[in-house]
């Protein structure tokens, strides 16, 4: 937000400078001051458009580490337990079998 504040007060500075200045040129200097001044305003604004992508592509990426994905962390070990007690209990796999597989998941 600085950066924006920083360029806006650049572009208006720029702007009431060469107005002042326009003021004591004859036309073509006029024209060309004006067509310098469009020019450094289009570039500012273009720095200001790609700082403002860069902020919201390190926002988003930083959301994205924040929350785990769906499907991930615990739930997702509850689920894979859930299924391997229903496998047990259907007699897929033993007991053994079962508390193996529970302390792999768990990570102990």
């Amino acid at each position: 937000m600085g950066t924006m504040a920083r360029t806006a007060v650049v572009a208006g500075t720029a702007t009431v400078a060469v107005k002042a200045t326009s003021s004591m040129m004859g036309g073509g200097q006029k024209k060309q001051a004006e067509a310098a001044q469009n020019q450094d305003i289009a570039q500012l604004q273009a720095q200001q458009d790609a700082l403002a992508q860069q902020q919201a592509a390190q926002q988003q990426a930083a959301a994205q580490v924040a929350a785990p994905a769906p499907g991930s962390g615990l739930d997702d070990q509850l689920i894979q337990i859930q299924k391997l007690s229903a496998m047990k209990d259907q007699g897929v796999i033993t007991e053994e079998e079962f508390a193996a597989k529970k302390a792999q998941i768990l990570g102990i």
